[in-house]
């Protein structure tokens, strides 16, 4: 009976030395699996990356085609106020509420205007506006009037809000935000999803540049009468990545960057004498626009950054 026992045993029992054999294995197959499994996943981000892209695109046409132009995107509004433009394409793409674009808007942080004409500038985006209506010695009944008034005066959203991946960007970064921000305005985000939503605790992404070209500018290069100017996002740029901790943006450093990585170096501008390898030449979407995301890593001026436009490379 033992001789039995002890070959049933040795024939399904394993040794330490099979034991250690299959957990090598099974780590080899792992770390081979595993560069597979994130480069298919960065490819799904790429695919809705360029999908979002091309609904912005969309949007922004719809915009054009009601308003003759598209929004601006300098990185002030009026009287000065930091407002860039990333917030700025968010007002004109779903409105600072929400519930679409004021026709009246002069791209204000504050979201007011002259609606009248009175010389009175009055709050355009009446639904987010807290204690305005209240304010009024209106009834229940005409302060849902005025609010129905306003809400029809707006055009879009022209973009679909489940699909905006709009956030506020108090959200995204801590508070207090530096540069005269207001956070409680909303950005359009990528689709990385690298930072945790301060308000649901969902992952999103980093917020989408926006850079509107000057058609009667004819350089790209830092300084000059540029098509495209870095400055229209230089305030959200210059923001540490404070979600993570204080690693800076490599463009915040070195503006060029901006240049460097939009140029489409087939078709120069004008060619100096003797001629300059380096002499700036045409962007990219030179009589349009620029989308930039911070890609993958979330960092603004490194090479996986992710524009509306392909570089041939």
């Amino acid at each position: 009976m033992n001789i039995i026992a002890k070959q049933f045993s040795r024939t399904f029992g394993f040794t330490l030395v099979e034991v250690l054999a299959a957990v090598a294995i099974i780590a080899v197959l792992i770390s081979l699996i595993m560069p597979a499994l994130h480069m298919v996943q960065r490819s799904a981000d790429m695919a809705k990356q360029r999908a979002q892209f091309h609904s912005i695109e969309i949007a922004l046409e719809a915009f054009r085609a009601d308003f003759g132009d598209y929004p601006p995107s300098d990185d002030v509004g009026l009287n000065a106020y930091a407002y860039p433009g990333a917030m700025k394409l968010a007002e004109a793409v779903i409105g600072q509420d929400g519930f679409g674009f004021h026709p009246r808007s002069e791209f204000r942080k504050d979201g007011k205007a002259d609606w009248y004409g009175d010389g009175i500038v009055e709050p355009l985006y009446l639904p987010d506006v807290d204690g305005y209506i209240d304010g009024l010695s209106l009834t229940d009944d005409e302060k849902d009037a005025l609010r129905r008034e306003n809400l029809a005066i707006r055009k879009g959203p022209y973009l679909e809000l489940e699909t905006a991946n709009a956030v506020r960007l108090q959200d995204i970064y801590k508070t207090p935000l530096p540069s005269g921000l207001l956070g409680e305005r909303f950005v359009l985000c990528d689709m990385f999803r690298l930072v945790k939503n301060n308000a649901t605790g969902k992952r999103t992404g980093m917020p989408i540049l926006y850079y509107r070209a000057n058609t009667s500018n004819f350089e790209h290069q830092l300084g000059g009468d540029n098509i495209y100017v870095h400055l229209d996002n230089r305030r959200i740029v210059g923001l540490e990545n404070l979600w993570e901790g204080t690693v800076e943006h490599p463009m915040a450093g070195d503006p060029a960057i901006f240049y460097k990585n939009t140029l489409n170096p087939n078709f120069p501008t004008r060619e100096p004498d003797p001629p300059d390898p380096g002499f700036p030449g045409r962007p990219y979407r030179a009589d349009s626009f620029i989308l930039f995301s911070a890609g993958p890593d979330g960092l603004y001026g490194t090479p996986d950054d992710v524009f509306n436009f392909n570089k041939g490379e």
